[in-house]
């Protein structure tokens, strides 16, 4: 009798757990920027990038993407808790050559999880990830990235300037920014899968192309992505 209670609980649990899960992946599939295009995720991301330039904690975020290798702005993300969470948003990726001081992309990309444990409501963040080194680069050259998987992944720095002491360069592959309202806020994306957006990517370019070729050597012209490029090197001097 008591086995067949136990059972019965563990399958209401089930039950509400699943039921649970359903709500949220419906919420954020209402919430979240779905049908975001390239352009609206490039002129985003710049209003994004103005905003982090005009703190005056941003001149550390500055010091480290001088030395970057690469940078990935998620202009909008959809947090959606309720016991269980999840999140969804689309972005791009830069990678910097540095040898000769020249920025390919941009790369789309999709970024989800879901979560559980202490979590209520709903909220809109941007993410600015900054990659610090060749390995951190790799892993968003492929179809797919876990953050603090393979590659090291941390809280960005804040203040006006790096400290002398700060040893960045060693610490992490990625570094993290959420934004919320204009301010810096502590949200952890830790786990998060990062996969390429192939849509975004044909739509932009014209034609089926990977964020491995893309980041590799593309250049682009587009007037809203030079934009925001050099608004990149204006915040990285």
């Amino acid at each position: 009798m008591k086995e067949k209670l136990r059972m019965k609980n563990k399958t209401i649990k089930c039950v509400i757990f699943a039921s649970l899960l359903f709500l949220v992946l419906s919420c954020i599939v209402q919430a979240a920027p779905m049908t975001m295009t390239p352009s609206e995720i490039i002129n985003e991301s710049i209003k994004i990038l103005e905003e982090m330039s005009a703190s005056e904690n941003s001149g550390a975020f500055g010091a480290l993407l001088k030395e970057a290798e690469g940078i990935a702005i998620f202009p909008s993300i959809i947090k959606i808790g309720w016991g269980i969470g999840g999140q969804y948003g689309k972005g791009i990726i830069f990678r910097k050559d540095s040898r000769v001081g020249i920025w390919y992309g941009p790369a789309f990309v999709k970024i989800k999880s879901i979560s559980i444990g202490p979590q209520i409501g709903i909220q809109s963040i941007a993410l600015v990830l900054v990659i610090s080194n060749e390995r951190g680069m790799e892993g968003f050259m492929e179809d797919n990235l876990t953050l603090g998987g393979t590659a090291s992944f941390a809280a960005g720095p804040l203040g006006r300037s790096l400290s002398a002491d700060t040893d960045y360069k060693f610490k992490a592959s990625i570094y993290s920014y959420s934004i919320s309202k204009g301010a810096y806020i502590g949200v952890s994306f830790q786990g998060s899968a990062i996969e390429e957006d192939s849509e975004a990517n044909e739509l932009f370019y014209g034609r089926s192309i990977s964020n491995r070729t893309i980041l590799g050597n593309k250049i682009t012209v587009n007037l809203a992505v030079l934009k925001l490029l050099l608004l990149i090197k204006k915040v990285s001097k």
